[in-house]
């Protein structure tokens, strides 16, 4: 069972658990105490008070337990897809934070020599391009040589490759 139907579970019993046990006894004492009028305040009179609470459990209050078991498992339900909202919306603000903190941008200007391509760092020192980019961000190069350095620097070389 994923995490949102468990939650959503958990708080729609707990409503209805809540509403059965809780709420339905408290609405017969109210009622009880509404009508029994200044009887219902005299100490010795406990028995008509735990009467009024336990009658919540008689069998001819059985649609109306049901009904407040209903009601409160629909309130625990709502509170239950709320939270697991924010714990989505939490799980997803620490995802994107992750996230966040791995992604290395390079952006803005770079000044480059013109004629051996090192960068110049912030600090005012020359760092060869390999190893700038490779600082501020996650690329690592490989090297190799295009056919027209090839040819320039190895012509025989390129000249034997080229007749295989």
């Amino acid at each position: 069972m994923d995490m949102k139907r468990k939650i959503l579970l958990q708080y729609s019993l707990a409503g209805a658990i809540v509403g059965y046990f809780v709420f339905h006894p408290l609405i017969m004492l109210f009622s009880y105490l509404m009508t029994a009028g200044d009887r219902a305040l005299d100490i010795t009179n406990t028995a008509g008070i735990m009467d009024a609470v336990l009658h919540a459990f008689a069998i001819e209050m059985v649609p109306w337990s049901i009904s407040f078991a209903l009601f409160n498992g629909i309130i625990g339900l709502y509170y239950g897809t709320r939270k697991a909202e924010k714990i989505a919306r939490e799980e997803l603000i620490v995802n994107l934070q992750k996230a966040l903190a791995d992604v290395k941008i390079l952006s803005g200007m770079m000044p480059i020599c013109a004629w051996c391509k090192k960068i110049r760092t912030d600090e005012g020192y020359w760092q060869q391009i390999e190893a700038y980019i490779k600082d501020h961000s996650d690329l690592d190069f490989t090297h190799g040589i295009c056919h027209d350095c090839a040819k320039k620097e190895y012509p025989e070389l390129y000249s034997s490759l080229k007749k295989k």
